[in-house]
């Protein structure tokens, strides 16, 4: 390492180089950031693309995997909040104000040239260029995250070339920044990562209508990997903006989605947010207790009911029980219900209480709230199944101790 560490702090690199280099078979080491009690969903989707070379390994939030070359479909994470190329961990981080410039010292002898020519490899990256610093720490300490921001990247500007765009609360000072250093301080380590893309996956560029209790992005991929068929109808009584009907259209091209909102000014967030993602969906102002108005018969409903929470009911729908009951009788036969609903609301219980056989019944943490992923079908049916890739994910997930049967 050039340079080496300060006394008392030290750095372990992971070794990383640029992609492409003949002759050499060092693998850059990949972070996933998603929502808690989904990381099994995540796992699937990276599993699908071919890009780890090895065990992706799971833990609360994260996943970590190496690769032999960084490629672009890392950008394309539907169900990710974000991506990172890891550069180190730094060792025996303290807990005071005078330990943070050590923290910086060891930071700005790390192997950055190896990291940033990741990110080359799958976008432009100006040079010299502008970066930011974002930082999170869990347990108590005597400084705060601005703090390690601002020790950080002043630290490593000068070895970087590049100038460091302090974050005041928020965005960075002065407008944007070209690439974003990412470090999480946890017991006595600081793990130092470089966002791989431009901005956090979980921003959708489609997303520009919007309106109270607007749907997560990232889950409402989640929800369309758990609930989505291949092929028919699958319904969004509860629309909002748009963002499940989305994507789901935009994972299941053979599918026909139709989405219905009973404010028909989300009806029209819902269709120019399709519009900008360039999918086709049906976008209708409808009740959600009666869905018969809206599809003869469907093979999915995928919703988030707005229950009391940042949207209150309206229309017909003023219990859960009466979408319930609406639901079951035009699902087709071998339809399911998938909903993501605050946990307070109790829908796993209620589904049951009314003959429902839930599949698949998963606490999220969304937003700082506890959340419930039902995927269920009508009495008298056999509960759904997951599909097996991510059956065997969830299983995995269970086994590392990241999520239990029902919960986390």
């Amino acid at each position: 390492m050039a340079g080496g560490a300060p006394a008392g702090v030290s750095a372990r690199l992971t070794e990383v180089s640029p992609p492409g280099v003949a002759g050499t078979d060092d693998r850059a080491a990949i972070i996933v950031r998603c929502v808690h009690g989904l990381e099994w969903v995540c796992a699937w989707e990276i599993a699908t693309l071919g890009q780890a070379a090895g065990e992706i390994r799971l833990s609360r939030r994260q996943l970590d995997f190496e690769t032999g070359s960084v490629e672009s479909s890392l950008l394309g994470l539907r169900t990710a909040d974000d991506v990172f190329v890891r550069v180190a961990a730094i060792d025996g981080v303290g807990r005071t104000k005078g330990d943070l410039s050590l923290v910086g010292k060891a930071a700005a002898a790390l192997n950055w040239g190896a990291a940033l020519e990741c990110i080359r490899a799958v976008r432009e990256l100006p040079e010299p260029g502008r970066f930011d610093v974002v930082a999170s720490i869990e347990g108590r300490r005597s400084y705060n995250r601005f703090a390690v921001e601002r020790s950080i990247g002043e630290a490593i500007a000068p070895k970087l070339g590049a100038t460091f765009a302090e974050r005041d609360g928020g965005a960075p000072a002065g407008g944007g920044s070209d690439f974003t250093v990412r470090v999480l301080v946890r017991d006595d380590q600081a793990t130092v990562a470089v966002r791989l893309a431009a901005t956090p996956l979980h921003r959708r560029a489609y997303k520009v209508s919007t309106g109270p209790g607007t749907l997560h992005p990232p889950a409402a991929a989640a929800l369309a990997a758990i609930g989505a068929p291949a092929a028919g109808t699958l319904v969004d009584p509860f629309c909002g903006d748009g963002t499940i009907a989305i994507e789901a259209a935009r994972a299941r091209p053979d599918l026909r989605v139709v989405a219905s909102d009973v404010d028909p000014q989300r009806a029209r967030n819902a269709r120019q947010n399709a519009e900008r993602a360039g999918v086709e969906i049906e976008v209708r102002v409808a009740d959600a207790a009666a869905i018969s108005a809206t599809v003869s018969r469907a093979e999915a409903i995928v919703t988030n009911p707005p229950w009391n929470q940042a949207v209150n009911p309206s229309g017909q729908l003023r219990t859960g029980h009466e979408f319930v009951d609406s639901s079951a009788g035009e699902l087709g036969p071998q339809g399911a219900l998938c909903s993501l609903t605050d946990a307070d609301l109790g829908l796993p219980r209620l589904l049951a209480g009314r003959g429902w056989r839930l599949g698949l019944q998963q606490r999220i943490r969304l937003a700082g709230r506890v959340a419930d992923v039902s995927l269920a079908a009508p009495p008298g049916r056999p509960a759904p199944a997951l599909p097996a890739g991510l059956a065997s994910w969830r299983d995995r997930a269970m086994a590392a101790g990241v999520v239990t049967e029902s919960g986390f």
